[in-house]
Parts: structure tokens; sequence; C-alpha cells
């Protein structure tokens, strides 16, 4: 099957440059759409994607400015390169340019070999990003699936088998093992019930709807109290895994450029990893400190301990070390949200972690901000 030749627009006021553009283009195997105007170029754009467009800047009707914002304005356009060809060789109309956005500034007259050389670039760059979003995509289509398949499976099979055992068998069962079961349907649903509050949380953090609440009027907090308030969620997992919880927080009251409830969502998905990833009968300890930065809470768990090479990619969507060769229940979110909840609300968030040896998450919330 024949390779389809890249589609080049070329708009220009000049009926002999344009014509000349176009020829030169096409001797070097590109496709050229030719249009004396934006307007022209516009209606072009409603029945044909081109994989360039080169623009001249002063036209009548519509400058290339204007051409370009246009452009860009449509979702389709979004990618694809956008390069002035003009005889304007002032710096002002250059900056201009560079500062909306433009992906390249050429002067006429031109030299055949520079505007075929750029366009080749271009191109090349376009195509690479291309192949990049798209191995991105494979690999967030492959972490879904994982998800559907054993993260959203296993809660789901746990309720419909407790479910079924309890209409089938209610006449027959213990009073113990009926609350088993009542048991497994509350732990199930719950899991269940976080993951779905997680994905809808994300949709809201990418969509910048959250960002817009974040509030950063200053109030007085009681470091232990939010603690607690947290830890009380986490007593039936703490009691279920026997952890021992030692608690290094002071009870007196801080000032701090947030509200509690911005401290608690994104504290508690701290507790919840250390309580996920810390064996059986181990230690999580909850410590804070103060100082000229503000107030810290540390969170260390007795786990695994994260290795050096696999630490850049912590706060990622989907992202859990060795996933694949321990059980580890939950999306992979709990600390990309983190992160992102913190970096809305201009809070400090980092990790301290040796393989082997545990690790402490930290979260640093100022003072004052600004």
């Amino acid at each position: 099957m024949a390779v389809a030749q890249p589609k080049i627009l070329i708009v220009d006021d000049e009926p002999d440059l344009l014509d000349i553009t176009a020829a030169y283009l096409e001797m070097e195997g590109y496709t050229a759409l030719t249009a004396l105007n934006g307007p022209a170029a516009l209606e072009i754009l409603k029945t044909t994607t081109p994989d360039m467009i080169i623009s001249d800047i002063t036209m009548p009707g519509m400058s290339g400015f204007d051409l370009f914002e246009k452009v860009r304005a449509n979702s389709s356009f979004q990618n694809t390169p956008f390069i002035f060809l003009s005889g304007h060789t002032d710096i002002e109309h250059i900056m201009m340019g560079k500062e909306i956005g433009i992906d390249d500034y050429l002067m006429k007259p031109f030299e055949p070999e520079m505007l075929i050389s750029t366009i080749k670039g271009k191109l090349k760059r376009r195509q690479q990003i291309s192949e990049s979003m798209t191995h991105q995509i494979e690999q967030l289509k492959n972490q879904l699936l994982h998800l559907i398949s054993h993260e959203m499976r296993t809660p789901l099979t746990s309720i419909l088998g407790a479910t079924e055992l309890l209409a089938n068998g209610r006449e027959t069962l213990s009073p113990d093992d009926f609350r088993g079961f009542l048991e497994m349907l509350k732990a199930g649903t719950k899991r269940l019930n976080s993951m779905v509050e997680d994905f809808l949380l994300v949709v809201r953090i990418e969509s910048g709807e959250v960002a817009k609440e974040i509030d950063f009027r200053e109030s007085s907090i009681a470091p232990r109290a939010v603690v607690d308030r947290i830890l009380m969620a986490f007593e039936e997992t703490r009691k279920s895994k026997n952890i021992v919880l030692t608690l290094k927080v002071q009870d007196e009251s801080v000032h701090l450029s947030a509200q509690q409830s911005q401290i608690e969502s994104i504290l508690s998905r701290l507790v919840d990893n250390a309580f996920k990833f810390s064996p059986a009968g181990s230690t999580v300890t909850i410590a804070s400190r103060a100082d000229s930065e503000g107030f810290t809470f540390s969170v260390t768990d007795s786990g695994m301990g994260i290795p050096k090479s696999k630490q850049s990619g912590l706060f990622g969507k989907f992202y859990q070390v060795n996933r694949e060769s321990q059980e580890q229940q939950g999306a992979g979110l709990g600390l990309y949200v983190a992160k992102k909840l913190a970096e809305f609300s201009k809070f400090k968030i980092w990790c301290e972690s040796e393989e082997g040896k545990g690790a402490t998450f930290f979260l640093t919330i100022p003072r004052k901000v600004g």
C-alpha cells in the first residue's frame, strides 16, 4: 500500500509566490493545498486536515495571527504544526509569533532548502509526539484492563459470593457465619466504592475543577486531632492487620495557610498507603514537626521499601511498585491524588525510602502562601 503524501496548506496573498512555494513542495513529494487569504484557508480546513500549515502574516481581511488563533481554537488542529513565512523581519513580529506559540518563523525571501528542511523537522517531531501518545494510550489501556479484570472484579466477586450464600443459606447459617458474610459484603462494597470515588476525583482534578475549589484562607489546626480523626476511619484495618501505631504528633494548635479538610484529604491517603504496605503485626509511625517552612506531618510504614530506580514514578497515575509480584489492593491512584491536591494547595509532599527499610512520606503545610 502506497504511503500517503503529507498535505501542507500554504496561505499567502501573493499568487506567484503561492504557486512557486507549492511547486517546491510538490517536487519534494508533498501535496500542496493553497489559499489566498485566511477565510479561504478556513474553508479548506472544514473538509481537509493538513499535516502542516504555512502562512503569511500580513493579508487582507484576516492576518496570519488571527488565522493562527482560529486554527488553534479548533481541537482538531491543536497538534498541527503552524509556521509563519513572512516578509516581516523586525524583532517585534518575530517575538509576537513566538509568544503566541507558533512552531517556527521563516522570513522572505526564503531558501527552498531551508523551507524543506524546516518542514521535514516539524513533521518528524509531530510523528514522534504521535508515537509517544500512542504508546501512552496503550499503557493506559493495559492499566485500565488490569484494574477492571482484577482490582474491581475482586470486590465484586466477594460481594456476589456473600450475597448468594446469605440468600441461599440463611436458615442454616450460624450467627457468626452471618456476621462474617455481612463483613465480607461491607469490605467489598467499601473497596469498590473507594475506587469509584478515586476515579471520579481524578476526572475532577484533570478537568481543573478541584484546583478552583482550593481554599487558601489561614486557619488554626490541631495536628493531633486531625490525625485522630483520620485514624478512626482506619481502625478496622489496623485491627485486622494487628498494626501497632506510634504517634508523635503535637497537641498544640498551629496557624497555617490551609483548611483542615485539605490536610485530612491528603494525609488520609498517606495513612492508607502506610497500612496497605505494612505487613501484619508491624508498626506505622505518624509524627509531626514545626520549622521555619511550616508544619510537617510524616507517615512511616514497615513495608518493603522503594528502590531508588522506581521512586521517580511514585506519584504517577495507576503506579504501584512491583504490582506484578505483590498483591496490592487499589487502583494506584492514592499517591497521585495526594500529590495533585498538595500541588493545588501549595503544600510540599515527598518520600524518603530505602529498599527493605520501609518508606516515609512527608507533607509540609506552609504558614503563609505567597
